[in-house]
């Protein structure tokens, strides 16, 4: 028995109890980290354990007297933004053991896609493209021979870094690949679609802190409809998680536009993109929301 069909053949149940604790675990780890970073933080004398993290996603602590090794601060960032997916994986082996987990893995590997979603994915791509050409960036364009690799594999700006050892890989194993498939075998995509997007968006509120009010609200109002989006691109996908895992990398992919065009470090060129972002989201939510409507009726 899969994953969703489980989930089907369970009580309809307001209170899905797996999901409960799924959430609560990714909550768990992603926040009880804090205290963790916070505490070397402290000790090393950095102003927050925020800046603690960006050094370490940068792998970058020159100058900084760290009381463990680098590396350690590295893999309790990493095991924090892995949080929905450790949370997802343990609670697919728990729920629906090898069969589930094997499952999953066939989410991971399913290739064979419409190539228009694949095209879809990279759809942030073209929009900071856009972002990057109505600020005047274009012109600073720079290609130097090491520039593939960094865009590629830097752990600043590298595409594959991203992809694999960030939020992609971190969130979508469990957001995606265990969330949405049980909520869609008893609710509509939208009101899935839903639930996740305000606990997911909620999850980011330590990293908010600190920030004006505008930006924290448009990041909160983004990480919703991006939600929206993921359902979307994970349906028509056949619940393939690659090119939800691409559009994930791809969206948080901004530094590798300023590192081709250095023009546009510093300034906030991806305003543009951000807007357009969110009525994209605003419009695809509101497909979802129509798509649900018909299934109800059915």
């Amino acid at each position: 028995m899969g994953l969703g069909n489980r989930a089907s053949v369970e009580n309809k149940q307001k209170l899905d109890t797996p999901l409960i604790i799924f959430f609560i675990i990714a909550y768990g780890i992603g926040w009880g980290m804090i205290p963790v970073l916070g505490l070397i933080a402290q000790r090393a004398g950095l102003a927050d354990w925020q800046t603690l993290s960006q050094l370490a996603e940068a792998l970058d602590f020159s100058g900084v007297d760290l009381p463990v090794a680098g590396w350690v601060v590295y893999l309790i960032t990493r095991i924090q933004d892995f949080s929905f997916s450790i949370a997802g994986v343990i609670m697919i082996a728990v729920v629906a053991g090898r069969e589930g987990l094997a499952e999953l893995w066939k989410r991971l590997i399913r290739w064979q896609v419409n190539w228009k979603w694949y095209l879809f994915a990279f759809l942030p791509f073209g929009l900071y493209f856009l972002a990057a050409a109505l600020s005047g960036g274009l012109g600073s364009f720079q290609f130097a021979s090491g520039t593939l690799t960094t865009i590629l594999f830097s752990a600043e700006a590298g595409f594959l870094v991203y992809l694999l050892l960030r939020g992609p890989m971190g969130e979508e194993l469990g957001l995606r690949g265990f969330a949405l498939p049980r909520l869609q075998a008893s609710r509509s995509p939208f009101s899935a679609s839903l639930i996740i997007g305000v606990l997911w968006a909620a999850w980011h509120i330590p990293v908010l802190i600190g920030r004006d009010v505008v930006s924290v609200i448009a990041f909160i109002l983004l990480a919703f409809l991006l939600s929206f989006i993921f359902t979307f691109l994970f349906n028509k996908s056949n619940g393939s998680l690659i090119p939800v895992l691409l559009f994930h990398a791809a969206q948080n992919s901004e530094e590798i536009f300023e590192t081709l065009f250095p023009a546009l470090i510093g300034t906030d060129w991806e305003l543009v993109s951000s807007l357009a972002l969110l009525v994209i989201g605003l419009i695809i939510a509101i497909i979802v929301w129509r798509q649900s409507r018909k299934m109800e009726k059915v």
